[in-house]
């Protein structure tokens, strides 16, 4: 083998090796992260609805609101938060005034929601 084709060999064992490391390193846990805003839910889903996506969008916010209603782990906050929780926690009942700690997906038009993941209750 020439010295080129062992070069090029060398540089694609390099960087197979750098995205395999890339690839299976674990995500982070949001779920523990410290929130970096606190909103109320009517405020959040006004800004999202209305296009302020920048200053939310991927970033962990405890969001306070009535609950709309549970489904499996998901918890609805009015007027449409979906707030998807993060392994066991206690259903909240419909009404109750919760804080929601959990990172801003986005506003998904379709449903007419803001989404968020990694949810846990306060």
């Amino acid at each position: 083998m020439d010295m080129s084709k062992s070069r090029i060999l060398l540089a694609a064992i390099l960087v197979a090796a750098i995205g395999l490391f890339f690839y299976f390193q674990p995500a982070p846990d949001r779920s523990v992260e410290s929130a970096e805003l606190a909103v109320e839910s009517k405020a959040l889903y006004k800004a999202l609805a209305g296009g302020e996506k920048a200053a939310y969008l991927d970033r962990v916010v405890a969001v306070t609101g009535a609950v709309k209603g549970v489904d499996g782990q998901t918890v609805m906050l009015r007027p449409g938060i979906a707030c998807r929780m993060e392994g066991e926690f206690t259903a909240p009942r419909a009404g109750e005034t919760i804080t929601v700690k959990g990172r801003v997906l986005g506003y998904d038009d379709m449903f007419g929601e803001v989404q968020l993941d990694f949810g846990v209750i306060e």
